[in-house]
């Protein structure tokens, strides 16, 4: 199989995966995934959690600047990566595709909401290990949303997720 053909292989599998989840709607799903994404918007539900948890556990800076640096490096990385990949949101390439949020207006690979989501969660769970499962199922839940609410493709949020998994990798290991 020659690259190319590889290549557009994947491609129409992502799209094909995209219209599978796009399609299921469920009202109680639909505002709960809203309301993961707009507290996703720029890593801010991570900022928050990581704030609420250094002030609730005694102080620790390390507990509050791990997760930051590893959601503000992740956003940046995702947020830089869309200026050299510059790849049309769903809703550009397909006209019958009506987001269910308001349309950005970035590129959409890689997903900066998935990668501060991974690295957020990762990061979070490394310094509150009791929290671990619910903070990943928030950062797979507003990973799910961007796909889910028509503004990203699968593989769009897979890179996102896996440059916050790279960057929380790489803060923890230096912290």
């Amino acid at each position: 199989m020659s690259l190319k053909r590889l290549v557009r292989t994947i491609r129409d599998l992502d799209r094909a995966l995209f219209r599978v989840i796009f399609r299921l709607k469920w009202p109680p799903l639909t505002a709960l995934l809203r309301a993961f994404t707009i507290a996703g918007t720029a890593g801010a539900l991570w900022g928050v959690l990581a704030a609420g948890g250094f002030l609730a556990t005694g102080l620790r800076p390390s507990h509050l600047l791990i997760p930051w640096a590893a959601v503000a490096l992740s956003w940046t990385l995702a947020e830089g990566a869309k200026y050299l990949f510059n790849r049309a949101r769903p809703f550009i390439d397909d006209t019958e595709v009506a987001p269910l949020i308001k349309t950005p207006s970035s590129s959409s690979f890689p997903s900066g909401h998935a990668a501060t989501a991974a690295a957020g969660a990762l990061s979070l769970s490394a310094v509150y290990p009791s929290y671990a499962p619910a903070l990943l199922l928030s950062g797979f839940l507003v990973a799910l949303s961007r796909v889910y609410l028509g503004v990203h493709y699968p593989i769009d949020v897979l890179a996102g997720a896996l440059i916050g998994t790279a960057t929380a990798g790489a803060v923890l290991a230096v912290a």
